[in-house]
């Protein structure tokens, strides 16, 4: 026979907001209850009564064998409950002893019914069903030792209803808010048992932490002493056991993230799981090796994936319960969706850094030495269009150095709009834990950082010989020296000033460095562009007068720069330059240090304009309609 399935947490928590307890109308619940019952005792084929006469029908380990016979035990557990709770209003309004005294033996109702559940579910239903059904049980049987004033009965109750509830929801509950929503009834009982019992730090401790401290101080290895009160007591510890660890090993993560210097707790342990995996994968993985970058990769996706499944099954719980530890559970999946994101971009940016040094390199062109960009900007290189040497292997060219550049202030633009989506999900107290507002000044940072480069090798692309675009290599490289560097470098310098610990652990580079451009990066990018602006100022003085023909024929100078690896699918076709205009317009550099150099290669038509003058002043007509409209 197989094992039944059943959700006592949805399922009750429904039932009572549905029915009457979201107005806190006992009496409604109380009849839905009843009625409900002998629905389903009917379905069941378990009636008590008929015309014959009343005949009991229990629910046994015998017969029960399906998820009618859980509701028939919980429906009458629920009935009993809404009765004691109905007249303890009464009593609070009264104050007669018979009242309390019936308050008592509606609970022991209550108690017994969740007790039998509790007891044949083992029989029939799966682990995680049976256990729900203890801490039902648990919960029920700590408020009836609530009202009789066995305090100590009370908190043991209370306090193992509370770990067995967080245990299941570790194991991957969906319902953990719904769950979590009844725990928050017995918050009084603990607070005030916990007062009787004088335990120490409970004055300022929350409900939670007073059950999870009662329970590891009181409760374990005192099986003796809480068996008097639980006498399931050793049962129910077994079965959690077995629950944490199916094949009889401890658990080797917690269900816990570790980022920035600040710690996230969540309740799936599936997640948990993908998370531990992946970090070690994130330490093991090499650049060299494709394939574990693919499963580094693949790993760190499902980790995304999984989070927002969870987020989107703990925001459908909210819908009926809004309570604190759904709100933490929500903004805890929305930082675990950010780890991911953020992790994939640095790996994203490394990979396509790697390749554009890789490329740079090639080419001859880097920013790591003066004397390779003097003798690249000599003449052609190797395998180029203007290259004398036939049999050179075709080097790819600046143009996927830039198109890689630009890809990668693509993703951490994509980062930054992550980052500001995920951050209105997180509790500002998560904000403060992994300073999600350093997160975005770094991608701010780093996008600056490889503007920088980005203008830098355009630069280099525009004074190649097979560009010959000299002067737009010259106003490149003077924004990249007069603008960009000074801004990544504001950028850099304020970061710095902040007395924070590192943003990403030691144990993860190189992959996640590059998100944070060093001081030194920065000064070798501006060393680079400063080296390069007198060679390429060079050029554009001795440079012939073919290649400054688009200053007398707009139309033959290029607006986009074809690339050498057009014919590559990944790559596209033309890399545009910094401002792309029509082929009719000239473009004339607008900063004052190259009016010098513009003002010869503009040769204005004095003579048409004087025509053209003269021809709109031959007409008295048009001279007084221009003096009061304007020239056309």
């Amino acid at each position: 026979m197989a094992l039944v399935s059943f959700d006592i947490f949805e399922y009750i928590h429904d039932s009572r907001q549905a029915h009457g307890l979201r107005a806190q109308d006992y009496t409604r619940y109380r009849r839905f209850c009843a009625h409900h019952l002998r629905t389903v005792r009917k379905a069941a084929k378990l009636p008590q009564g008929s015309t014959a006469g009343f005949s009991k029908l229990n629910v046994t380990s015998e017969n029960a064998s399906s998820t009618l016979h859980v509701e028939v035990q919980l429906l009458q557990a629920e009935r009993a409950w809404a009765y004691a709770m109905d007249l303890r209003e009464l009593h609070s309004r009264t104050e007669e002893p018979r009242q309390r005294q019936h308050v008592v033996q509606r609970l022991k109702a209550a108690v017994k019914a969740a007790h039998t559940l509790a007891a044949i579910a083992p029989g029939f239903c799966d682990a995680r069903t049976a256990l729900a059904a203890a801490a039902y049980w648990l919960q029920m049987q700590s408020q009836l030792r609530f009202e009789l004033q066995q305090w100590e009965a009370a908190l043991d109750s209370a306090a193992l209803a509370w770990v067995i509830t967080d245990r299941l929801a570790q194991a991957g509950s969906s319902h953990f808010a719904l769950a979590h929503a009844m725990l928050e009834a017995l918050d009084p009982i603990v607070r005030l048992a916990a007062y009787q019992m004088r335990v120490s730090g409970a004055q300022h401790a929350t409900p939670a932490a007073i059950a999870v401290q009662w329970y590891d101080s009181n409760m374990k290895g005192a099986e003796d002493r809480v068996s008097a009160t639980i006498p399931e007591y050793a049962d129910i510890s077994a079965a959690l056991d077995k629950l944490s660890a199916p094949t009889g090993e401890s658990v080797a993560f917690a269900n816990e993230l570790h980022w920035r210097g600040g710690t996230v707790s969540f309740a799936s342990q599936e997640l948990a799981a993908q998370v531990d995996r992946a970090q070690g994968l994130l330490k093991a993985a090499s650049s060299d090796n494709s394939d574990s970058l693919d499963e580094m990769v693949a790993a760190y996706r499902k980790v995304g994936k999984t989070a927002r499944r969870c987020h989107a099954e703990s925001a459908v719980a909210a819908q009926k319960s809004q309570t604190a530890a759904l709100d933490a559970l929500l903004s805890a999946y929305a930082a675990v969706q950010l780890y991911s994101v953020c992790v994939l971009s640095a790996i994203d940016v490394t990979q396509l850094f790697n390749e554009a040094q890789s490329i740079a390199h090639t080419c001859g062109a880097t920013t790591n030495s003066a004397d390779a960009l003097l003798g690249w900007l000599a003449g052609p290189c190797a395998g180029s269009p203007l290259s004398d040497d036939k049999n050179a292997p075709r080097q790819p060219g600046l143009a996927q150095v830039v198109v890689c550049y630009d890809k990668i202030r693509q993703r951490l633009t994509a980062l930054q709009r992550s980052v500001t989506e995920m951050e209105a999900k997180l509790l500002p107290a998560v904000r403060r834990e992994i300073r999600t507002q350093q997160i975005a000044d770094e991608a701010v940072a780093a996008e600056a950082y490889y503007t920088c480069l980005r203008n830098y090798y355009s630069a280099l692309l525009h004074a190649s010989p097979a560009c010959a675009q000299y002067v737009d290599s010259l106003a490149l490289l003077d924004i990249v020296v007069t603008e960009n560097v000074p801004h990544a470098t504001a950028l850099t310098a304020q970061l710095a000033k902040r007395d924070l610990p590192p943003s990403e652990a030691t144990d993860t580079e190189p992959w996640l460095r590059n998100l944070a451009p060093s001081p030194d990066k920065i000064a070798q990018a501006s060393e680079a562009a400063e080296t390069a602006l007198p060679v390429v100022r060079g050029l554009c003085v001795g440079a012939s007068e073919n290649t400054k023909a688009w200053v007398h024929s707009p139309a033959s100078r290029l607006n986009l720069v074809a690339n050498t690896l057009g014919k590559s699918a990944s790559v596209p076709q033309r890399v545009p330059h910094l401002v792309d205009f029509t082929a009719d317009f000239a473009v004339v550099p607008i900063k004052p240090l190259f009016y010098d150099l513009a003002a010869p290669a503009i040769d204005f038509d004095m003579s048409t304009i004087n025509a053209q003058a003269d021809k709109q002043g031959t007409s008295k007509l048009g001279s007084i309609i221009g003096s009061l409209w304007g020239s056309r």
